[in-house]
């Protein structure tokens, strides 16, 4: 029995080991709440007017949004199915022009230079077109089903040495060749993967007087799915510097389309239950037709779109005919999910916004259960944009959460009909899951929560689980369950439940009890009675050759690391002013001004961004809030591509660029040096490992040999 047990101690340590290193493995961005009575008031069909709903990227950010510019150019419209529980959905992108973040002139009648952006399926492309695009003839200027990827659109000065390499990002790099010995020209080569690609001399003799623009160009054309004089790439160099010692580069303006990695979207093409009517220069249709709503569906349209219904979908009932749509994301990478967007100089007077889950898909909400906790406002008022602690008088910030009750997903039942019997409080908390401490009685109904003291949920599950004795189930975040024990007779299991590798409480369940629950209880943060954990054993079988339990039902709070909320707590920019009815309510610690190009954490995973736009207009002043979620293996933001490249890198000493397969943005700062856990935990494990085998022999010649 020793044995037994140091061999369980040995599996829970290397379970422990094995989650440690577990990570987000999926992001999905929910999108507005549509109602199915209201799905399609248009009947008609494509092509007439689909206004009375749609959605698109400003309220849904499963759809591209260009924050700075304010460009978007994708629309899902909603209309009825040819009968009952059906729709139609149609997806719809065009062109639209944006100006360069570097300033490159305008042609004769006035009109700036640009591209022609285009979202597809929520990932930014550039429809190809030439270097004299504008917005007045970018429409008959550009592609748009020949796309490419949209790699840089960038201002930032860079100064580079003779012999070193800037990388632009998706493996392209410029590489500084030659500068002559006057100091007014650089030769400079574009290379991708090592290869080169283009090159070119730029003078930087000369100045535009269109906008008083110094130095030099090189505007790369090339031939692009059979399209002629296709631009790809700008490049501006504002001066060149011959010195004693260096020879300097400075560059002040990139631009680069992946053109290598280009695509035609053609109208045999179709993704999942999308289907391509429209593949032209302007515009590119898709329609998903006859879908059928189901209950308690995710739907995989294409491309990563789902459709989720309720669980107790009923197209004739309007309290439970409630859908959404999801954009779902697997490629490591951070993911921004926001709120819609706004603007914090949106006219005369004080103007009001309210975030709640409705238009903030980050905020916590169970469709099924209708249950939204958050809700956070703003009041700004016009040409002042300072935000005043304490309250939204006349402008500030607040934000609150207000516990409710859902139901497990297994359907626990009690011996006393009460309400509460199946139900338990959970709290979203600024964009995060948590459990206020739920207090229950001895038959585990509930009786109460104290919304300022919470955890995490780690399990709420009713997956059936077969384990033979000495099994492990592990339930995350380092808890565990063991089965020690099944009895002679076949109708009792002996769990225990461990923490961290520690044993935490035990319990022997009979499955010939009416209620064949474990429901463990204890004291946190000063609370008795306190939920932790509930097992539900559903069978118990003791064979010939295995002694198996059957687990379906479990629910488990994160008790280990709970926290208590105090009045005056500081989270962020906000300060909590305490529980105030069951509601858990923070206003701004201290006043704070909303600014241009922000990307502020305003409270834990929860940010404030602002456009990069210095303009005191309406238009110039876009923002919107956002919860942070990393899939891990990847540094990269999936927001528009239009970012600074990588610093200036020295180049081999044969003055040939590198292999370079850099991400499209920046990589992420060095991680912070590592703890001492993190540096030996293998050293420890190894020492345990061996402890165990010593104990083991030691064991087996003086006890068990003897015998």
């Amino acid at each position: 029995m020793q044995m037994k047990h140091l061999l369980i101690a040995f599996i829970v340590l290397l379970t422990l080991v094995g989650t440690a290193s577990a990570a987000v493995s999926k992001v999905e961005i929910r999108s507005s709440i549509i109602h199915y009575d209201n799905a399609g008031a248009n009947t008609n069909g494509f092509g007439t007017d689909l206004s009375d709903v749609y959605i698109d990227a400003r309220s849904w950010a499963g759809l591209y949004f260009n924050l700075d510019s304010g460009v978007y150019t994708e629309t899902l419209y909603l209309d009825y199915g040819v009968s009952n529980s059906q729709i139609d959905i149609y997806y719809v992108t065009e062109p639209a022009f944006q100006t360069y973040k570097f300033d490159w002139g305008k042609d004769l009648a006035g009109d700036k230079y640009g591209f022609a952006i285009l979202g597809f399926f929520a990932e930014p492309y550039v429809a190809l077109g030439n270097k004299d695009t504008t917005g007045t003839n970018y429409a008959s200027n550009v592609n748009a089903n020949k796309i490419a990827p949209l790699v840089i659109n960038d201002k930032t000065k860079y100064t580079l040495k003779t012999g070193s390499s800037l990388d632009l990002g998706a493996g392209y790099s410029i590489f500084v060749d030659q500068i002559d010995v006057d100091g007014n020209k650089v030769y400079l080569k574009l290379f991708q993967d090592g290869k080169e690609l283009n090159s070119s001399i730029v003078s930087t003799v000369g100045t535009d007087m269109s906008t008083a623009k110094t130095g030099g160009d090189w505007i790369f054309d090339q031939t692009v799915l059979n399209e002629k004089n296709m631009q790809v790439m700008r490049v501006h160099v504002q001066t060149v510097f011959q010195g004693t010692e260096d020879s300097l580069v400075e560059i002040d303006g990139l631009w680069l389309a992946d053109y290598l990695n280009a695509f035609e979207v053609k109208s045999d093409v179709d993704y999942g239950k999308f289907n391509c009517t429209t593949a032209a220069k302007n515009q590119l249709k898709y329609k998903a037709v006859n879908v059928t709503l189901n209950a308690d569906q995710s739907l995989d349209l294409g491309k990563g779109i789902y459709v989720k219904t309720e669980k107790k979908f009923d197209y004739n009932d309007a309290s439970k005919d409630k859908f959404y749509f999801l954009k779902t994301y697997t490629e490591p990478g951070k993911y921004e999910i926001r709120s819609s967007v706004n603007y914090y100089n949106g006219g005369n007077g004080v103007v009001g916004y309210t975030y709640n889950f409705s238009n903030f898909a980050a905020f916590f909400y169970d469709i099924d259960k209708q249950v939204g906790t958050e809700l956070m406002k703003l009041t700004v008022e016009s040409n002042n944009q300072v935000l005043k602690s304490g309250g939204l008088n006349p402008c500030g910030l607040t934000y609150n959460t207000t516990p409710e009750t859902v139901t497990y997903k297994y359907g626990w039942k009690d011996d006393t009909p009460a309400a509460n019997a199946e139900k338990y409080y959970v709290m979203g908390f600024f964009g995060e899951k948590y459990v206020p401490l739920n207090t229950v009685n001895a038959h585990g109904t509930l009786t109460g929560m104290k919304a300022d003291k919470m955890a995490k949920l780690v399990m709420d599950d009713d997956t059936k689980y077969t384990l033979k004795t000495g099994a492990v189930l592990e339930l995350g975040s380092g808890y565990t369950i063991i089965v020690d024990q099944i009895d002679v007779d076949g109708n009792k299991a002996y769990l225990k439940f461990f923490s961290d590798g520690k044993e935490v409480n035990s319990s022997i369940i009979n499955t010939k009890n009416e209620y064949s629950d474990w429901i463990f209880s204890d004291k946190v943060l000063g609370e008795s009675n306190v939920q932790i954990i509930r097992i539900h054993v559903n069978d118990v079988f003791q064979g010939t050759q295995d002694s198996l339990v059957e687990i379906k039902g479990i629910w488990l709070m994160d008790y280990a690391n709970a926290s208590q909320i105090k009045a005056d707590d500081k989270f962020g920019v906000f300060k909590c002013k305490g529980v105030i009815s069951n509601v858990l309510e923070f206003t701004l610690d201290s006043n704070f001004t909303i600014n241009s190009k922000m990307d502020m954490n305003i409270a834990n995973n929860m940010y404030l961004k602002t456009a990069d736009n210095t303009s005191t207009s309406p238009d110039g002043s876009r923002f919107y809030f956002y919860v942070a979620q990393e899939i891990e293996g990847g540094g990269s933001t999936v927001t528009p591509p239009e970012t600074s490249p990588e610093e200036p890198s020295a180049p081999p000493e044969n003055n040939t660029p590198p292999s370079n397969n850099t991400p499209e943005r920046p990589t992420e700062p060095p991680a912070a040096k590592p703890s001492f856990l993190d540096q030996y935990m293998w050293y420890i494990i190894a020492a345990v490992v061996l402890v165990i085998i010593i104990a083991g022999v030691a064991y087996y010649f003086t006890v068990m040999k003897k015998k």
